[in-house]
């Protein structure tokens, strides 16, 4: 099935609110405690601080980041060059490792892969409470080479090209995707489209749909080939409704999968209410 119907959802008012308020419930914590680290790595895999390196460094990072997905590696990173970059949580700057695993503890329903923070006073890796001691090993021998925003820019991206280049980013997909259906109004005898929200931490899903009616039975089922999904757009699959389709009653149903597998053990479902 082809994305055509995938938008953001600025583009898209009602359903960018629905998927909106569903990353906002998601993580409550997150956006709370005002950590911006935490709200920017919840939709990028890079966050960067104020003021910003240059688009050099910067982009040389999320490269680097990007060849690692590329080899099949998982990662987030986030630079951190002053207390400012921590919003409510400054006495954590000069701590990589504690910090590390605050954030990562901070995003866990969302991601559970390496996350790698670099500071002046050094790198802290974390991994969902699984050992890091490969990548421990590699930071260690390598520490930041200044403290500037450039100079920790450039460093992680040093650093993540060794992590790959060794292999030491291995590590399980253990996280089933978060998938949402979004309710839908629709024509009986018409074409519509049913849009949901789904993300992963691999960055990749499938997924399966189908409409049931109000005693379960299956009117219309989809399937859709692994594929990159994003948390910050909703996708859609079209629909020709039955002229003859039940009025009351109906629900889309919903289950997401990764690569390794994972889902959810229900699937998610939303009500489908139809126009005569």
């Amino acid at each position: 099935m082809s994305c055509g119907g995938c938008r953001k959802y600025p583009e898209f008012v009602i359903r960018g609110l629905a998927a909106l308020l569903l990353f906002l419930v998601l993580v409550p914590a997150a956006l709370a405690d005002g950590d911006p680290a935490s709200d920017t790595l919840l939709v990028r895999n890079v966050f960067l601080p104020y003021p910003t390196p240059s688009s050099q460094n910067g982009n040389t990072l999320s490269r680097e980041v990007a060849l690692a997905y590329g080899r099949g590696y998982r990662l987030k990173v986030a630079v951190i060059a002053s207390e400012r970059d921590l919003g409510a949580v400054p006495s954590l700057f000069g701590h990589p490792v504690e910090y590390a695993k605050f954030l990562g503890q901070e995003l866990q329903q969302y991601y559970v892969w390496p996350l790698l923070i670099v500071m002046p006073a050094g790198f802290g890796i974390y991994d969902g409470g699984r050992s890091t001691a490969a990548e421990a090993r590699l930071i260690a021998s390598a520490p930041p080479t200044g403290s500037s925003a450039d100079d920790l820019t450039s460093s992680a991206a040093a650093l993540i090209r060794r992590l790959v280049a060794t292999g030491a980013l291995k590590s399980k997909d253990i996280l089933p995707p978060y998938a949402s259906a979004l309710s839908a109004t629709v024509s009986a005898g018409k074409e519509a489209r049913l849009h949901y929200a789904v993300f992963d931490d691999s960055g990749r899903t499938r997924e399966r749909l189908a409409i049931r009616d109000a005693r379960g039975k299956v009117l219309k089922t989809w399937s859709t080939r692994l594929r990159t999904t994003v948390a910050n757009k909703t996708y859609s699959v079209p629909w020709k409704v039955p002229a003859e389709v039940p009025k009351k009653g109906l629900k889309l149903c919903l289950t997401a999968y990764d690569a390794s597998g994972n889902h959810a053990g229900a699937a998610s479902c939303a009500p489908v209410t139809v126009k005569r």
